[in-house]
């Protein structure tokens, strides 16, 4: 068995916990009940996939759920408000658990299907233990800066390339079973944990992981 020399981490679902009643609450409270009928975290909405593939600024698809929803007096900063809202909190644990990662000389990055909006509300919860998000991580990886979207190949590829890591010597932990797929299919170590896991055992034991799965 290959020693793990990497970990890569999904942020919404395994380091930021997620509320989407709370976040489809808020877009009703607009009056953006049509936008709130189409929040899934696992399959976004046509305009929330462009946006976090980085086709689509953050102000034009507001403009799209504007017109989608018939609100056109609702503000971009209340739209980032309301998907603001899906993101709860980062539990100080994980972000320990993290740096002791860190500690033992394992390398950790982030690989994330995100929006820019998103990622202003993310980095400000990397706070919560007194450090930035840049010091929790060697490479943070965003789809919409890659321009690509997990689970397509392309942009693990990218990844690999970039952050010059070993498939086989990474463990990817994600919550969505297509993106855990698509890495063990290109060799990757793979945990999905459950909704609000402490997957902080598969850390502690990072080069017996298969062994208690």
């Amino acid at each position: 068995m290959n020693t793990i020399k990497t970990v890569v981490f999904d942020l919404g679902g395994v380091l930021v916990d997620l509320d989407i009643d709370r976040c489809t609450g808020a877009f009703r409270s607009l009056g953006m009940d049509a936008v709130a009928d189409l929040i899934n975290p696992y399959y976004p909405a046509e305009m929330i996939g462009r946006l976090e593939h980085g086709v689509i600024s953050f102000h034009e698809a507001c403009d799209e759920m504007r017109r989608l929803s018939g609100t056109p007096e609702v503000t971009d900063a209340q739209i980032a408000w309301a998907y603001g809202q899906f993101l709860v909190r980062i539990p100080v644990a994980k972000l320990r658990q993290i740096d002791a990662l860190r500690e033992r000389g394992i390398r950790t990055c982030v690989l994330s299907n995100n929006n820019p909006a998103s990622m202003k509300y993310i980095r400000r919860m990397f706070t919560a233990d007194g450090k930035t998000m840049d010091d929790y991580f060697d490479a943070v990886f965003l789809s919409y800066e890659l321009h690509e979207l997990k689970p397509s190949e392309a942009i693990f590829r990218k990844m690999i390339a970039a952050g010059g890591m070993r498939p086989e010597e990474t463990l990817f932990i994600d919550d969505g079973q297509k993106n855990v797929d698509a890495a063990q299919r290109l060799g990757f170590a793979v945990y999905m944990p459950g909704p609000g896991e402490d997957f902080g055992h598969i850390l502690d034991n990072l080069n017996r992981y298969e062994e208690i799965l």
